[in-house]
């Protein structure tokens, strides 16, 4: 003796509409949220090897491709970079500093702004010798002008 309750079709369409309504809310909920994910991270990366110590003579070193300057002195290397803080113009090397040829900002030895529009100093990098003897520099960690790599002694 089992009851069977019959489903209208009324009650079957309902149904079936309901399912196709939450569904479509979650399908589009799910796409939304997959939207705010990139596919493809078009940043290059943020450590790059520059090549051996002694390719960086005592002094300032300018590197097209990367946009910095690195600066062997007493302190020891440090990386600085060439892009100007007013609106990202590559600096160039003057008397006192660095020079922005495109508005004028001027830039004292240690990056900082001395005249011009540039709101900012000329920020510094982290560098590190990589396990092959390489210079890299971390374009994600920024130092203070003081902070500099110690230059290995040959036979140490």
């Amino acid at each position: 003796m089992s009851e069977e309750r019959e489903v209208s079709r009324r009650r079957l369409f309902r149904w079936g509409a309901a399912a196709a309504a939450i569904g479509g809310v979650v399908g589009h909920a799910a796409a939304w949220t997959r939207a705010l994910v990139p596919n493809v991270r078009y940043e290059p990366p943020q450590r790059r090897t520059l090549g051996p110590l002694d390719r960086f003579p005592k002094g300032r070193t300018f590197l097209s491709d990367e946009k910095l300057f690195i600066v062997r002195d007493k302190l020891g290397l440090r990386a600085l970079s060439a892009v100007c803080s007013h609106l990202g113009c590559t600096v160039g090397p003057s008397k006192a500093g660095y020079h922005c040829p495109c508005h004028g900002s001027r830039f004292a030895a240690d990056g900082a702004n001395l005249d011009g529009p540039a709101p900012r100093p000329l920020v510094w990098y982290a560098l590190s010798i990589a396990g092959s003897g390489a210079l890299v520099v971390d374009l994600g960690k920024e130092v203070a002008a003081e902070v500099a790599l110690e230059i290995p002694r040959r036979g140490a």
